[in-house]
């Protein structure tokens, strides 16, 4: 029998194929001596190891994007998350108040729901942000006043989006982008009239003549809507003209400051205006609450821990789980002293207590998933301060020579406020001296450091023990002004 050479499943790459190659061609054609890169054989075989190492690299990205851990496209994240039940969050809008005032003199004004108000042109998304009032409200006449929350974004309303084929699992995309998660309703026309179709999650618990839909992103934010195939889910019969409404926004750009929400944007509303206060400013409160879309890292670390549920609430790791799934929600513990009473901490996007609207939402939705006769309550958590040196013990830095006292004094509050901010911690944490100095010696121009004093800010301003946080709280920056900078420079 021929003697068979050796394989090499190690050559994976161009000079890997052009070595094995040529080692073959050794073993087959000995008389062939490559003489230089000018020679055709090595020519082909050049060709041909391109050829291999660029296939090599597409299986490898082929086979990277069908696991969560490895998937860089987002496409592919979506099409895991899909697998695992799992429904990314495509952005939050913010909420807040207005108050309302009418002219003086002047008679009362009813302001409908979805009445917008507009804060001015902001430079970073080339427009102004625009909300809408969440309820009707009837502004007293002569100058009165009457408060109401609004939420940004701004409503579509029967927006044709499609004609059905009357084939199963049907998939139409909304034409506007983004689309705010939860507000999508679809109406179907029967010929004679209009009929609403019913939102659901998941198809797989329709039955075949339920006239359901559910949602799914792309990769390009987008929203669709699908249908169901008669098994899960009716099917829209042919040629039957499909209307949606929904609200588009959402995201961090609406979390703007207190005032900055000024004018009614319906000039068809006469009589009322945003009120002003004494120095002229609107008055309407903070909009807060608002998130961007998940990114890659938030779907890979969220899909499985909500498969891991399985779409119920047993343990306390399921509680926590399961308050994720719920848009604007980033953080979460649960915690619980008996099986029948669960205490749910949720932070939102902007690192403090969601909306009332979200916590709500939260807590029906845990408790429907919940074991019978137990009870969920849901909150914000408790924000704690921590505070590092006193003025009776001050934080004492040694700059190294050729470095700015100040320069250095700005890099280490800078760095103590990174490692005290929303994104380095969580609830329950411990925070110890050693992480402290490991902070402030990874600074730039810190020689030496002693820090004679860490502390909650509700606690006695001593020592340097261990700093705890119950499950429901979570710490930040506090006093962190009484530091002594020698050395160096100026």
């Amino acid at each position: 029998m021929a003697d068979v050479p050796a394989i090499d499943y190690t050559s994976r790459d161009y000079e890997g194929f052009k070595a094995s190659l040529l080692d073959y061609a050794a073993r087959a054609f000995p008389q062939w001596v490559p003489s230089s890169e000018g020679d055709f054989g090595v020519v082909l075989v050049e060709l041909f190891a391109y050829l291999g190492d660029s296939l090599s690299y597409y299986g490898d990205r082929l086979q990277q994007e069908a696991f969560l851990p490895t998937a860089t496209q987002r496409l592919s994240l979506l099409q895991i998350a899909d697998l695992l039940g799992y429904v990314p969050s495509n952005g939050v809008p913010a909420s807040g108040t207005v108050t309302f005032q009418t002219s003086n003199p002047g008679p009362a004004v009813t302001v409908p729901a979805g009445t917008q108000v507009v804060t001015d042109y902001i430079e970073s998304i080339d427009s102004p942000v625009t909300y809408e009032t969440d309820q009707d409200v009837t502004v007293p006449l002569n100058g009165g006043t009457a408060t109401v929350s609004v939420t940004q974004g701004v409503t579509r309303t029967q927006v044709n989006f499609g004609t059905s084929s009357g084939l199963p699992v049907q998939e139409f995309r909304l034409p506007d982008v983004p689309v705010i998660g939860g507000t999508v309703r679809v109406l179907v026309d029967d010929v004679t009239t209009l009929t609403e179709w019913t939102y659901i999650d998941y198809l797989v618990d329709a039955d075949p003549t339920d006239k359901v839909f559910t949602t799914f992103l792309d990769d390009s934010g987008a929203a669709w809507v699908r249908f169901g195939d008669n098994i899960n889910g009716a099917i829209p019969t042919t040629n039957l003209t499909l209307y949606a409404t929904y609200r588009v926004g959402g995201g961090v750009v609406g979390n703007v400051n207190a005032g900055v929400v000024n004018a009614i944007a319906d000039a068809a509303l006469p009589g009322v205006t945003v009120a002003q206060d004494s120095d002229g400013t609107a008055i309407s409160s903070a909009m807060s609450g608002g998130a961007d879309p998940e990114t890659n890292d938030q779907i890979r670390a969220n899909a499985p821990r909500i498969f891991r549920t399985q779409d119920r609430c047993v343990t306390l790791a399921d509680f926590s789980d399961l308050a994720l799934i719920i848009p604007g929600i980033v953080r979460a513990k649960a915690v619980a002293s008996t099986y029948t009473s669960i205490s749910v901490f949720v932070i939102g996007s902007d690192g403090g207590t969601p909306s009332t609207t979200t916590l709500q939402n939260v807590q029906s939705t845990l408790q429907a998933k919940a074991l019978a006769g137990t009870t969920v309550t849901v909150s914000g958590p408790t924000v704690v301060r921590l505070n590092v040196g006193k003025s009776s013990a001050k934080i004492s830095i040694e700059c190294w020579p050729r470095y700015s006292r100040a320069a250095v004094l700005y890099d280490v509050q800078q760095a103590l406020k990174t490692m005290l901010s929303f994104a380095n911690v969580d609830f329950g944490m411990r925070l110890t001296l050693s992480d402290f100095y490991k902070t402030l010696l990874a600074v730039d121009g810190v020689r030496y450091v002693d820090i004679p004093m860490i502390a909650r800010a509700d606690a006695a301003q001593t020592g340097t023990a261990d700093i705890v946080m119950r499950a429901w709280e979570i710490p930040t920056v506090g006093d962190i002004t009484n530091i002594t900078m020698t050395g160096g420079i100026g």
